[in-house]
C-alpha cells in the first residue's frame, strides 16, 4: 500500500510532462539554448521530482564550461528541461527518443556521457558505443545504494575518496578498482563563506525516508519534532530546516510529520537553494546519514549525526557528536560551536574525500574529461 502514493505521483507527472513539451521545445528554441555542439553531456532521464540530483553538478559543469570544456545536458523529461533552463546557462538536448539522442551524440562525437543516478533509463543510453561513460552519482555517504552492482556498467565511476574506494570493492563482487577515480567533491569548489553573526547558527537537514528498509536512514519522524523544538525555543541559535526533497515520496507518515513541522516551524524553512551553500552558512550541523553529513565533514562544519546503525563516518565520530535521542540538545549544540571541529572529524574529511583544496576537485573532474 505504501507504493501507491509514489505511483499516483509518478503516473501524474508522466501525464504533465507530456502536456508541456511543445511550450518546453518552444522555450529552447526561443533562449537559443540548443546544443549545438557538445564533446560532454550529463543525461538525466527523471522528472523534477529527482531534478536535485542533477542541479548539485550544474555549478561544476558550468565552471568546466568556463574552463573551455564544451559541455551540454541532455534531458528526457519536459519539466526537468524547463528546470534546467532556469537553473542553468548551459545547452540543452530535450527529447524522449533514445534514438534521437545517439543520433546527435554521434554527429557532435560526443567523448563522455555522465550520470548522476542509477536511473532504469540510464541502462538504455548505457548501450551506446564509443564515449565514456561516467557515473557521477549525486552525493557521498554509506548508505547502501552507494554499492550497487550497477557501477560495473560504466566506464568510470567518480568517487569522492579513498574510503568510496574501500567500500566498493569490499561490498560489489568482482569489481574492478581500476574504475573508480577519486575526485573529492567539485560541488564544494565554488561556495560562499557566510558574514558572521552574534547567534549559533544551526542546520537541520535531514534525509528522506527511502524506498526500502535498507535505505531507511531518516530521523525526521522519530526526532524532528524534538530538534527544531529545543532549539527555536533558545535564544541563542538560529535555525534553518531543510528537510531533503523526496521525503514523503514513498511513506505518508514522513509526508504528514514534515507538512507538520514545516508548517509548525515554517520561520526556519531554509531559503537557500543549494544545500552546500547553507552548510557553509552553519557553525553546527545535524545530519542523517546521508550526502549532508559527509559535506559538512569536507567543509569543517561541526556535526551532529542522527544515526543508529554502524558506518565509519559514525564510529569516526566523537561520541558527544553523536547525537542520540536528542537529549539536552540545546547545550550540546552550543558546546560544539564553541569548541569548533573536533581532530577526529578532521581525520574523517582526509579519509572520505580525496582533497578539500578548494578548487582541486573540479580540476580532478576536469583532467578525466578533457584526457578522453
Amino acid at each position: 500500500m505504501a507504493l501507491i502514493p509514489s505511483q499516483i505521483n509518478q503516473a501524474t507527472g508522466k501525464a504533465r510532462a507530456l502536456i508541456a513539451e511543445r511550450s518546453v521545445r518552444a522555450e529552447i528554441a526561443k533562449g537559443q539554448r540548443e546544443i549545438q555542439q557538445a564533446d560532454h553531456v550529463i543525461f538525466f532521464a527523471e522528472g523534477p521530482g529527482q531534478f536535485y540530483q542533477l542541479g548539485v553538478w550544474l555549478g561544476t559543469f558550468e565552471r568546466l564550461a568556463q574552463q573551455g570544456l564544451r559541455i551540454g545536458l541532455v534531458l528526457m523529461d519536459s519539466l526537468s528541461a524547463r528546470q534546467a533552463l532556469k537553473a542553468s546557462e548551459l545547452p540543452i538536448l530535450f527529447t524522449r527518443s533514445i534514438e534521437q539522442i545517439e543520433s546527435k551524440l554521434r554527429d557532435w562525437n560526443t567523448k563522455s556521457i555522465s550520470y548522476v543516478n542509477n536511473a532504469q533509463r540510464n541502462f538504455t543510453m548505457l548501450r551506446f558505443n564509443g564515449p565514456a561513460h561516467i557515473h557521477l552519482n549525486h552525493g557521498e555517504s554509506e548508505k547502501a545504494s552507494m554499492v550497487s552492482n550497477q557501477l560495473k556498467a560504466y566506464d568510470y565511476a567518480c568517487v569522492a575518496g579513498e574510503a568510496a574506494v574501500e567500500r566498493i570493492t569490499e561490498n560489489i563482487s568482482r569489481f574492478d578498482s581500476s574504475h573508480l577515480v577519486q575526485i573529492g567533491r567539485p560541488q564544494l569548489d565554488a561556495l560562499e563563506p557566510a558574514p558572521a553573526s552574534e547567534k549559533i547558527r544551526v542546520l537541520y537537514a535531514p534525509t528522506w525516508e527511502g524506498d526500502s528498509q535498507a535505505m531507511a536512514y531518516s530521523s525526521v519522524i522519530k526526532l524532528g519534532e524534538r530538534i527544531l523544538a529545543q532549539l527555536v525555543n533558545d535564544d541563542r541559535f538560529e535555525v534553518r530546516f531543510r528537510p531533503h526533497p523526496k521525503t514523503g515520496d514513498i511513506s505518508a507518515e514522513a509526508k504528514k510529520t514534515v507538512a507538520s513541522l514545516q508548517t509548525r516551524f515554517e520561520s526556519t524553512l531554509d531559503p537557500v537553494s543549494d544545500a552546500s551553500q547553507s552548510l557553509v552558512w552553519a557553525d553546527v550541523a545535524i545530519c542523517d546519514t546521508s550526502a549532508m553529513a559527509y559535506d559538512a565533514v569536507a567543509l569543517n562544519i561541526p556535526l551532529l549525526l542522527a544515526a543508529e546503525r554502524p558506518s565509519k563516518l559514525r564510529d569516526g565520530l566523537p561520541m558527544d557528536q553523536q547525537l542520540g535521542n536528542a537529549n539536552g540538545l540545546a547545550d550540546r549544540v552550543a558546546k560544539l560551536a564553541a569548541g569548533g571541529v573536533a581532530g577526529q572529524q578532521k581525520q574523517l574529511a582526509q579519509y572520505f574525500f580525496a582533497t578539500t583544496e578548494p578548487g582541486m576537485a573540479t580540476k580532478k573532474l576536469n583532467q578525466l574529461l578533457s584526457g578522453l
